[in-house]
This record gives C-alpha cells, structure tokens and sequence, in this order.
C-alpha cells in the first residue's frame, strides 16, 4: 500500500518533518512511529500519485488483486493492520488484504503467476527471488507499461 497507494512519506514528513524521514537512520524514524501509530495516521493517507490510475487499470483486466502490505513489525501489527484496512474500506477497495508484519515476509506471497507492485527495491529483489514477478515502482507510467508487457504475453 505505503509508496504505490497511499503517501505514507508525505503525511510522515509533514507531522514529524522531512528530516524524521530519515529511514536509514532508524533512530530518528522511530521516536515518532509510536505517535503515528497512536493517531491513526494510516487511516488518514492521501492517495499516493498514480494510485488510483494503477487501480483502475487493473481493474479493467481479469485478474485477481490482493492488497498485500507491512504492519512495520510485531509490536504494533494489530494496530496497522486495522489502521489499513479502514483506509481501504474508506476508499471503497475490498481487495483481500494481506497485512504482514515486515517487508521480509512479502517474498511469501511469490508464486510464478503473482505479481508484486513494491516501491522498496530489495523488497523486488526477494519476491523476485522467491520465484515471483516483482515491479519496482517509482512512477506509474513505467509500472503500467511493465503491466501491460507481462499481462498481454
């Protein structure tokens, strides 16, 4: 969801500021991800660009779409997990959601006939690994024409 349908970095730097970003610090992320968590900001992500064109696009083909997202980790996957799906059911989207509870456990998910859209390369790079089709997505243009290569073959 984070980086492909919702804006988590945006609404993240603009409570906590650009700098709290800093995900290769884990330090300073962390100091506000409780706060976060407790004020239910993943029910209040804006659209992240392109989201709601992605959708649509597969909407328009036959095929199965499942949500699958991380909860950011054990301690506070309950609370995510809840947080996701009233957004999704907020946006109207009842796609199946698989909340995990770190990005490590998406490689689960890979099978020859799944596809992935991740915005994290090394969460690309596992799932692809792990005998799945993984998209890194970055900007939709190029996920919808990586799409349209692989559900027309």
């Amino acid at each position: 969801m984070d980086g492909v349908l919702t804006n988590f970095h945006e609404r993240f730097a603009e409570l906590y500021g650009p700098e709290a970003l800093g995900f290769r610090d884990k330090k300073n992320f962390t100091v506000y991800w409780p706060d976060f968590i407790q004020n239910k900001q993943f029910e209040k992500l804006d659209w992240f660009p392109g989201g709601q064109e992605l959708l649509k696009y597969l909407r328009g083909k036959n095929i199965e779409i499942e949500i699958l997202s991380s909860s950011g980790g054990q301690k506070h996957h309950d609370e995510v997990t809840e947080q996701k799906k009233v957004w999704l059911k907020k946006q109207g989207l009842t796609y199946k959601p698989n909340i995990v509870t770190g990005r490590k456990h998406k490689a689960e998910y890979a099978t020859p006939e799944t596809i992935l859209i991740d915005d994290t390369e090394d969460v690309v790079d596992s799932f692809n690994k792990a005998g799945g089709i993984g998209i890194l997505h970055k900007d939709v243009n190029i996920t919808l024409s990586r799409l349209e290569s692989l559900l027309n073959i």
